[in-house]
């Protein structure tokens, strides 16, 4: 079997494929594998190949049977004695665990911490083991409310949680420690090394130690963690493959030197890396190179005849017996493409007499390729400049930054007095290599946006990058061998810019409106408003590190996923906070041609701040009112309110007319009864195909005569999920339903597409 265990692991990879998604990817594995072992194998390698696609289909089977819940509905639970599984998350005033019931099942544990002392003593006192008695709630966790957005339902599912559970209060009277088991032990030293990381490294110098020492990345800063993913070298603020291989490495050599023999050093190691792999946090990445390492230490000491490539294949197969559905785990599928690319290469490409800066460059090329389909699928982009930028960065933290972070812990724990000069030095290299970080992420065209590719869109994209890797085993120049991918990839971009179907979407961004409308042939990416959220002042220990951000967590994704990098027009209808509050998170991440803004609502402090940074990116602001008008082949959009140039608020919103998609659209903003009553006025009729309901359904809007007198066949209303106003109101749904509007709510159904050509087009919703 030496040197044919990969096709095991292409038969794991299928039958968990067959059991989960029986979809076109699953079935063309299937056949190139079974072609590649007829052609080129024996039959005995291809009856094993269908055992190990039974094994791992009835095994993926048997995972989705026993993945249910207890509970069938939501419920109040009293007196529930819950087990903490984990050490808590504790981040400002959210306290986040994954816990057990007395029935086994896993609930995700989320609770708003009421005060600073609580606060305290929860940090204090909470450990992985502790065993609480609480009352609170059982809910169901949220699907995506945006196309292609994160499904935490889905998430959770799938590390076989079903339901998030929300305790009324966690007194630590009601709790008590119980007999831990290693795992939990092991995991609370984990917290205890970063809360010392925290107390005594400099700020800046502990997020990376924290990182890089425990895989804590949640120290690190937004604006960091997008600069390294701008360069793509994100990996290196996570611990990988190659960290655990310096650490192997480092713990041989060092007991070798201080006189050990080698057997006694196999079994040290044997010991230590499971270890370490929960001390360092239990990623997949680490977890895929320990299992490596465990694997080519056994089959050193005991002389097995097992390759590199079986190594790797077995480690898979582990791996994926244990839990089938890691399969759809980003770290998992990143760690182990980038794996099997590099050990497949290594033949061919890496064991060349190259000098050393061509062989990085080789596996810098190498590692960008085998990651860029699962980038694009799940980020939508991928850098351009990472192999320069692992040339760099990969060098400075194997040998400096990794082995400095460490040596600086065990200064520190050691008390030793030079702690504070080291660690100043170190936190000053950490500020260089950040600001380098940060100039080069900021370059143009340093990211390619891909979009979220299709099915045929993935294929061909991996097709593109396997003819790159045969034609360079053929010594055939590399720019030359890229021609094909490079040309696939250009053809699919221009096929998704240039798409000759439009799209409008009301996007889901919680209590407010943001409309996304894309033109066909990109005639127009146009977006009326950006949603936001109100931020009321909060104490110092309520802060979270990276609070949601409507535009950085919702639109940009959204944005990315439909390959959108441009807004041709901003239209920012007034100064509401729930209207254009996300304005700025996108004002210099988008290219934006111009920005659209009510007469004299810049007067307004949020709208100023906007129109501020809109100038230093030099996107151009204007003001207009009824009147402006522009149009093209696929549309035509008139303002058609307000009349005059005085801001007064709501009643001053821009109202856009539009037609496209063979049908007549009329968009309102917050628009109230006195400006729908001047509308009436000026107008006595308009006939509309689909009315953007104004002010959410408020009943301060959308009188009787307004919705008589535009009489529209389809009405959408955007609104917050259980929103505190009650919006829509009950009595505009009545007005509504007397004029026979469908009507359709972002409360209700999430986002809201419509997808149209010339002749017309169809509505759909996110959520059923």
């Amino acid at each position: 079997m030496s040197g044919k265990w990969v096709f095991m692991a292409l038969a794991a990879f299928s039958g968990i494929l067959l059991s989960f998604e029986l979809q076109l990817l699953s079935i063309l594995v299937l056949s190139i594998t079974i072609i590649r072992i007829v052609y080129c194998e024996s039959f005995n390698i291809l009856s094993l190949y269908f055992v190990f696609v039974l094994l791992f289909f009835f095994a993926s089977e048997y995972t989705k049977i026993t993945h249910v819940s207890n509970y069938k509905s939501p419920a109040k639970l009293q007196a529930v004695v819950l087990t903490f599984k984990e050490y808590p998350q504790i981040d400002g005033n959210r306290l986040k665990a994954v816990v057990v019931s007395p029935q086994k099942e896993k609930l995700m544990l989320l609770y708003k911490i009421p005060t600073e002392n609580e606060k305290d003593e929860l940090v204090r006192k909470l450990r992985a083991g502790t065993v609480c008695t609480m009352d609170g709630k059982l809910v169901l966790p949220e699907v995506n409310r945006n196309e292609h957005a994160f499904n935490y339902q889905q998430y959770l599912k799938r590390m076989n949680i079903h339901w998030t559970f929300e305790p009324d209060s966690i007194s630590m009277v009601e709790c008590h420690p119980s007999r831990t088991s290693l795992t939990a032990t092991l995991q609370n030293l984990r917290a205890l090394g970063v809360q010392v990381i925290e107390n005594e490294f400099p700020e800046k110098l502990a997020s990376y130690a924290a990182a890089l020492i425990f895989g804590e990345r949640s120290l690190i800063s937004e604006e960091v963690d997008q600069s390294y993913k701008q360069l793509g070298v994100v990996h290196l603020l996570a611990i990988s493959g190659l960290h655990v291989g310096i650490i192997v490495g480092s713990v041989f050599f060092l007991c070798i030197w201080v006189g050990m023999t080698r057997e006694t050093v196999f079994w040290t190691l044997l010991f230590l890396l499971p270890i370490y792999t929960v001390l360092s946090g239990g990623n997949p990445p680490v977890i895929r190179a320990v299992i490596m390492a465990i694997l080519l230490l056994s089959a050193n000491k005991w002389r097995l005849k097992l390759s590199t490539l079986d190594i790797f294949s077995l480690s898979f197969m582990l791996f994926l017996l244990f839990d089938p559905l890691l399969i759809y785990h980003i770290g998992f599928q990143l760690s182990f493409s980038v794996s099997f690319a590099l050990t497949v290469s290594s033949a061919y490409f890496l064991q060349q007499k190259n000098h050393v800066i061509l062989q990085m460059l080789n596996i810098s090329l190498i590692s960008m390729l085998s990651s860029l389909p699962i980038l694009s699928y799940h980020f939508y982009e991928f850098s351009l400049i990472s192999i320069a930028a692992n040339l760099l960065f990969v060098p400075f933290y194997t040998l400096i930054l990794l082995p400095a972070v460490f040596l600086l812990f065990a200064i520190s724990l050691m008390k030793l007095p030079f702690f504070g000069f080291v660690a100043g030095i170190l936190d000053g290299v950490i500020h260089v290599s950040e600001k380098v970080a940060s100039v080069a992420g900021s370059m143009s065209y340093s990211m390619f946006l891909t979009g979220r590719p299709s099915s045929f869109g993935m294929i061909f994209i991996v097709g593109g990058i396997l003819i790159f890797f045969v034609l360079w085993e053929k010594r055939i120049h590399p720019l030359k061998c890229a021609l094909p991918l490079l040309l696939i990839l250009t053809v699919y971009s221009v096929s998704q810019k240039y798409s000759p179907y439009g799209e409008v979407v009301f996007i889901d961004v919680g209590q407010g409106d943001s409309i996304l409308i894309k033109l066909p042939y990109n005639r127009g990416v146009y977006m009326i408003d950006t949603g936001g959220q109100l931020h009321f002042p909060v104490a110092e220990w309520q802060e979270r590190r990276k609070p949601f951000k409507v535009g950085k967590d919702t639109l940009l994704p959204f944005l990315k996923s439909k390959g959108i990098s441009r807004i041709n027009k901003l239209i920012l209808t007034h100064s509401d906070a729930d209207h254009i509050g996300a304005a700025d998170e996108l004002i210099g991440e988008l290219k934006i041609g111009e920005i659209l803004i009510s007469p004299n609502s810049w007067e307004k402090p949020m709208m100023a701040d906007i129109i501020n940074h809109a100038f230093k990116e030099k996107v151009k602001v204007k003001e207009v009112k009824a009147g402006y008008r522009w149009e093209n082949k696929s549309g035509s959009f008139y303002f058609i309110y307000p009349f005059d140039d005085e801001y007064e608020g709501n009643d001053d919103s821009l109202v856009l007319y539009a037609s496209f998609g063979g049908l007549s659209w009329l968009f309102t903003g917050d628009l109230e009864k006195g400006g729908e009553q001047e509308m009436i006025s000026a107008y006595g009729h308009l006939d509309i195909d689909v009315l953007k309901v104004g002010h959410h359904g408020s009943r301060g809007s959308s009188s009787e005569p307004f919705i008589q007198m535009t009489s529209p066949e389809h009405a959408v209303i955007s609104a917050g999920k259980s929103n505190r106003y009650g919006h829509p109101h009950a009595e505009v749904l009545k007005i509504l339903k007397a004029e026979n509007a469908q009507v359709l709510r972002t409360d209700e159904s999430g986002a809201i597409h419509f997808r149209f050509t010339s002749k017309g087009g169809t509505f759909k919703t996110v959520l059923p």
